[in-house]
């Protein structure tokens, strides 16, 4: 799902990507399944003729694959929504479609999530709805399926009978729709908890059922996923646990199903032989197959570990939390912070995401080592040295620091003693406090400077690591306005340019010392494209960056667009269109919609790229003017459904 692709393995254990080109996007009818694109691919089902069908899940579609590879639309429109009940499916609104089968008869079954549907396309391509009123909620037993309410329906299957099966997911059920459409909760009683085995199916507890699947004896297979154990419902209506212990800790494949341990089982398949099952074992980063007839377990495919979120496949692929710093090296590669994350990673010049620095674990551990294998503590603001010495800002306790990451990838703290404050000018920088680091920036001599908003002041850190302030509050008095200073930037001559989001100004400090306002009349508001920037409104300036041409380019993240200031002057808008929002690749910037814009780097080139932050993306503009993703898709991935996260709570007095 997260390398958006459709992988298969076969008999001999040859694994191929039949579908996805690793772009979480839309994208490839009429050409190759391998060269589309997919967002999120959940359920899949095959037909007698050998057509695959994908649950293609966050493009509310669903896409099928013909025995000759090539890739078409089945059902959706693309708009998330309901619509289109007995017209083509081609026609008809999907939302988040998640699970499929498909029976004797050709006839394709969807698990239209989050309209709480199970919906059926007929062998005429004909859309229905079978089961689900659309409400998420519990109700209809006993009567017709159509009039019944699931809560987000996921898994689902078919038994010979053609009874049709749905993990009712959200109602803790396994509902059971038979030939006639009469609905019946067939194991669960709707409690979030395990319990019930060796009795009645309809009286045990599960835990946000995800898949079944039935065998050729017509027992029932349940991936209770909550619970990290694989749950079986016999012939007689009695539920066993047929895998797992409810312990998460890999312990291996087993000889017995019922002691290996699992965790977020998440779907479930028999093979056409009906000799074995097989397990998502999602968190496991495995399938597992377990043989029905005596339960010896076996790894099918995947070794146990999972790329990061798209590491190693393409930018586009990748899941992204929140860039912010973004640096170009001398070999071209694109490096941004990922705040949430807690990592730095990197774009090569082909395309290809990697990591950079960090584990994902906050912290701020490993100094003295590898960069890859330090903890980082919420990386955020960048800066890179002519010797490719990266600098980036980070929290530390209640303070601010700088850490630095050298040529050969080693970390080590640069400045800030992790307490708040603004004492250590003229001493060691490593010895020096600070309340909030803004943005940090060097020089053509490799000087690094550092912004404090709450300080209100620039410092310096030389190459014999002394911390001075540049300017602080007594520079800035006679201003006559309160100053916040949220991006810099330094050109050739080593002017300083920074950005005042307190007076909406930007600002020049030549090298004499001198302060000049460069853009910005002080009004809180949008104007003045086209004329003179020092009489234009300028709203939240933000990060700043310099053109090879030496064009002044400002993020304004509360307005979502970037503005330019040339060199005679005069200020325009170079991309958003005010509007926050997502849209435009491919077009040009000005046209496209983007969302809190962050930090901005040129290449060499002249390209522009930026993180577009609160769309967990990175853009690029073109020296044309074209906006385009680099990396990243709308799919933000810190928090994703299912996986685990850390919660801590505080018994405060």
């Amino acid at each position: 799902r997260s390398k958006n692709r459709i992988r298969k393995v076969t008999p001999d254990g040859r694994i191929t990507t039949v579908a996805g080109n690793g772009f979480a996007d839309y994208g490839g009818d009429g050409g190759p399944a391998i060269d589309a694109a997919l967002n999120f691919p959940a359920g899949l089902a095959v037909d007698l003729a050998g057509n695959l069908y994908i649950a293609d899940r966050n493009n509310h579609r669903v896409r099928r694959v013909d025995p000759e590879g090539v890739i078409t639309t089945f059902a959706g429109d693309g708009v998330a929504g309901f619509s289109g009940d007995g017209g083509p499916a081609t026609e008809a609104s999907l939302n988040l479609p998640s699970g499929l089968t498909v029976d004797a008869q050709g006839n394709l079954y969807i698990a239209d999530r989050s309209n709480n549907r199970v919906r059926k396309v007929d062998a005429g391509g004909v859309i229905s709805t079978v089961a689900g009123k659309g409400l998420p909620d519990f109700s209809g037993d006993f009567g017709p399926a159509i009039d019944a309410h699931l809560k987000y329906p996921f898994g689902i299957a078919l038994d010979a009978a053609g009874n049709l099966y749905i993990a009712d997911r959200g109602n803790n059920r396994v509902r059971r729709v038979d030939p006639h459409g009469t609905i019946t909760t067939f194991a669960g009683d709707g409690t979030h908890s395990f319990s019930g085995d060796y009795g009645p199916a309809s009286q045990a507890s599960l835990a946000y059922p995800t898949g079944v699947a039935v065998d050729r004896a017509g027992n029932l297979y349940i991936a209770d996923r909550n619970n990290n154990r694989v749950r079986r419902v016999d012939g007689q209506g009695v539920i066993t646990t047929f895998m797992g212990t409810g312990e998460t800790e890999y312990n291996g494949d087993n000889e017995i199903a019922v002691e290996t341990h699992l965790h977020l089982p998440f779907a479930l398949a028999t093979r056409p032989d009906g000799e074995e099952l097989l397990v998502v074992d999602r968190n496991h980063f495995r399938v597992r197959g377990v043989r029905l007839d005596g339960g010896r377990v076996l790894t099918v495919a995947g070794n146990g570990r999972s790329l990061f979120k798209g590491d190693g496949g393409p930018g586009r692929g990748a899941t992204l939390g929140a860039p912010s710093g973004i640096v170009i090296d001398s070999r071209g590669h694109l490096l941004f912070a990922e705040k949430v994350h807690n990592r730095i990673r990197e774009l090569s010049p082909d395309g290809l995401v990697g990591t950079y620095a960090g584990t994902s674990t906050q912290g701020n551990e490993g100094d003295g080592g590898r960069a890859i294998d330090a903890t980082l503590y919420m990386p955020s603001e960048m800066a890179i040295d002519g010797s490719d010495n990266l600098y980036f800002v980070s929290r530390q306790g209640s303070g601010w620091v700088v850490r630095r990451i050298d040529r050969q990838g080693v970390i080590s703290r640069f400045a800030g003693n992790g307490l708040q404050g603004r004492e250590g000018d003229g001493g060691p920088a490593l010895a020096a406090s600070f309340y909030a680091i803004s943005d940090i920036a060097v020089d053509g001599a490799g000087n690094v400077y550092i912004t404090d908003l709450i300080n209100r002041n620039i410092r310096r850190v030389g190459a014999d690591g002394i911390i001075r302030e540049v300017a602080g509050e007594k520079a800035f008095s006679s201003f006559g306005e309160e100053v916040h200073i949220n991006g810099i930037v330094i050109d050739r001559e080593g002017a300083i340019y920074f950005s005042d989001s307190g007076s909406s100004k930007v600002r020049k400090i030549d090298p004499q010392g001198n302060i000049t306002t460069v853009g910005g009349n002080g009004e809180f508001a949008d104007s003045g494209d086209g004329g003179p920037a020092i009489e234009a409104g300028i709203r939240s300036p933000g990060g700043l960056a310099l053109s090879p041409g030496g064009d002044l380019y400002i993020a304004e993240a509360g307005t979502s667009r970037i503005r330019r200031i040339d060199a005679a002057g005069t200020i325009t808008t170079v991309a958003g269109t005010g509007e926050a929002g997502f849209s435009g690749d491919g077009g040009p910037a000005d046209r496209a919609r983007i969302k809190s814009p962050h930090r901005m780097v040129f290449d060499r080139e002249g390209n522009l790229f930026f993180t577009d932050r609160d769309n967990h993306r990175i853009r690029r503009i073109d020296t044309r003017g074209i906006i385009t993703t680099v990396a990243g898709h709308g799919n933000f991935g810190w928090l994703q459904d299912g996986l685990e996260v850390r919660i801590m709570i505080q018994d405060f007095p």
